[in-house]
């Protein structure tokens, strides 16, 4: 997310989501004297990955873990920090404005967890992926009141089940698939009770169980409660307006104060709009119409002090979800 932004987008849910720029995984591992932001991309980046972190590291089978998916991404980065001087909250923060939008931790201690939430909450921006070993630990997490993760519960402590997931879901576009459902390679499905399934599904937390032969995740809320895809496929929204309009200023010596300048604003925000629609963000009706409208102010309608100000003020956009289906209830009736 740029630091000084000319365009400023909101998008009114139930609760503003901020704005991202990518849906790239970042790992933070630790690592004896820390360890840079790095990225590592194509066939060869678990190699890459052995190079700095040795297989027998946590840091490698976090990559392994990821890497090993079905739907694997093309990229994926590693930070690291010294926690006998630094923590998993500062590390994410120092590097927030890196190329990345969901991020996996090596430790699963909640405090941990924690501080790192209260980072992308407080900027309304980005999304942890996190793993409990006890369902207690998914308790503690939705007792501190932080929104902006994905929690998942397993208790294999050796398995790094945040990182599968993180591997399998990212390489989706953002909005276009629920986190529910997904098979993760290399991760043992657990035998839930109900009453920690129950548990689970109270605090908004995920498991990886079995349902008619077929392991698969049981979830798809983050812990505020928001389905993770609306967050993502909104993130995404937003930043590619701002991302579009910017550009428009770049490209072009001046967008005049004048109608056809506001148009062209307009025009961008209806791209996206559409580009919306294409990744099952935006929902269209029974004959394939989109459900969203743009509106575009007239400029001669702007007051002298709006025009001194050069800020065009009442593009406004809105449109319907798409959502998704999790869940059915059918019923039918038998005669002779």
């Amino acid at each position: 997310m740029a630091l000084y932004k000319d365009v400023n987008v909101s998008i009114d849910v139930l609760k503003p989501s901020g704005a991202v720029t990518s849906t790239n995984v970042l790992l933070v591992v630790e690592k004896t004297g820390g360890f840079a932001y790095k990225e590592y991309s194509g066939d060869e980046a678990l190699a890459a990955v052995e190079l700095d972190f040795a297989a027998t590291t946590e840091a490698y089978k976090m990559a392994a873990a990821l890497l090993r998916q079905n739907n694997r991404p093309e990229k994926v980065a590693v930070v690291g920090y010294d926690d006998t001087s630094g923590s998993a909250g500062a590390v994410v923060e120092a590097n927030f404005n890196q190329d990345w939008y969901y991020v996996v931790l090596e430790s699963a201690a909640t405090a941990d967890q924690i501080a790192v939430v209260q980072e992308l909450d407080e900027r309304d921006n980005k999304v942890a992926i996190l793993r409990s070993n006890a369902v207690a630990e998914a308790e503690a997490l939705h007792a501190a009141n932080i929104e902006r993760y994905y929690v998942l519960y397993t208790p294999e402590t050796d398995e790094y089940i945040d990182a599968a997931f993180a591997g399998e879901f990212a390489t989706d576009p953002a909005g276009s698939a629920t986190a529910k459902f997904k098979q993760l390679a290399g991760i043992t499905a657990v035998k839930l009770p109900l009453a920690d399934y129950n548990a689970l599904e109270a605090v908004n937390a995920s498991s990886y169980v079995t349902k008619f032969g077929e392991p698969q995740t049981t979830s798809s809320k983050l812990g505020g409660g928001e389905f993770l895809d609306v967050v993502a496929g909104n993130d995404w929204m937003i930043a590619t307006l701002e991302q579009r309009v910017q550009s428009l200023y770049i490209k072009n010596r001046k967008i005049s104060y004048e109608q056809p300048g506001a148009n062209m604003i307009g025009a961008e925000v209806e791209s996206v709009m559409k580009l919306g629609v294409e990744n099952d963000i935006i929902a269209e009706d029974a004959e394939g119409n989109a459900l969203y409208s743009v509106v575009i102010p007239n400029v001669q309608a702007m007051t002298e002090a709006d025009r001194a100000s050069r800020k065009l003020r009442g593009v406004k956009f809105n449109y319907r979800l798409a959502g998704s289906i999790e869940e059915v209830d059918i019923k039918g009736q038998v005669s002779f």
